[in-house]
């Protein structure tokens, strides 16, 4: 019986530090994509995609990211507020991952955007950026 309460104890613990683990990497990438919405309003897009994760960098071409990018700002204008929707968190033995997702408002439209982001160590770099807007095919 007792051995029975050490592991329950054990486990309970294990699940209280991945708790507060979660809320503060989840905290750590809505700080990342506020930076992420500057950037966007700065043009400073190049600086995004140096600060990828190299996984992202080795999947998608800088060119393409970048006009990815160009066309977001050009179509949908400044950033204004975003809405998180959710939050998704996978700890595995090659990192952390946290996916973020939001419900946007630009001032030339709205989004759905889903930021996914890397955690190697204590960095988190953007490792997926997906965009969903009629404004973007419409204008």
């Amino acid at each position: 019986m007792k051995k029975l309460a050490s592991v329950i104890l054990c486990f309970a613990v294990f699940v209280a530090q991945g708790g507060c683990s979660t809320s503060k990497d989840v905290k750590a990438a809505e700080e990342h994509v506020a930076n992420f919405h500057q950037q966007l309003d700065a043009q400073d897009l190049v600086a995004i995609y140096n600060q990828a994760d190299t996984k992202l960098q080795e999947t998608t071409k800088a060119d393409e990211f970048l006009s990815l990018l160009t066309a977001v700002h050009a179509k949908l204008g400044n950033y204004q507020s975003a809405t998180q929707q959710g939050y998704f968190v996978n700890f595995t033995t090659s990192g952390t991952t946290i996916r973020l997702t939001y419900k946007t408002k630009y001032a030339g439209g709205d989004a759905q955007e889903v930021f996914i982001w890397r955690k190697n160590g204590g960095e988190l770099k953007l490792l997926g950026y997906h965009i969903n807007s009629n404004a973007l095919i419409i204008k």
